[in-house]
């Protein structure tokens, strides 16, 4: 059983928690990623990965934040194949019209009686760690020193 097949018999609150989007939400996007698999294989080829195993992917990245390596342990396949229905999926809602945002000129116009709401998220910088000592303790800068105790051999 897949990872599509698993979410798909979960009910809406369920599908939510887990996706991070309701199942209304995901099966417009499911649409938008169809469009675009059937332009790409318009011409024929061999057929790839069912797009809706793609899109939960791409949703299971995007709201666990986990690693391509643990994601394709999982699901017993290649990172590079999961990294690449990711990056597949990624463009293609980026390219749709239907998910593009809106510009900020035109989202808040003058005059007009609607309440921003903006997040501002503060990410503390953390520090570079380095060695706490001088460079010198830990290394010699001699390189001749190494080739001089393998002749001693």
């Amino acid at each position: 059983m897949n990872a599509y097949e698993k979410i798909e018999k979960l009910e809406d609150k369920e599908f939510k928690l887990i996706t991070g989007v309701t199942i209304e939400v995901f099966y417009r996007i499911l649409e938008v990623l169809k469009q675009k698999y059937a332009k790409d294989h318009a011409q024929g080829g061999q057929p790839g990965l069912p797009v809706e195993l793609r899109l939960t992917w791409a949703l299971e990245y995007w709201r666990e934040y986990r690693s391509f390596r643990h994601m394709a342990n999982d699901h017993q396949i290649a990172k590079s194949i999961i990294n690449k229905a990711v990056l597949w999926v990624e463009d293609a809602i980026s390219e749709s019209e239907e998910f593009k945002l809106k510009d900020l000129k035109e989202r808040f116009k003058p005059n007009e009686e609607e309440t921003i709401k903006i997040v501002m998220i503060d990410v503390e910088e953390q520090p570079i760690e380095r060695p706490k000592h001088k460079q010198e303790d830990s290394y010699s800068g001699k390189k001749n020193d190494t080739q001089q105790n393998i002749k001693s051999w």
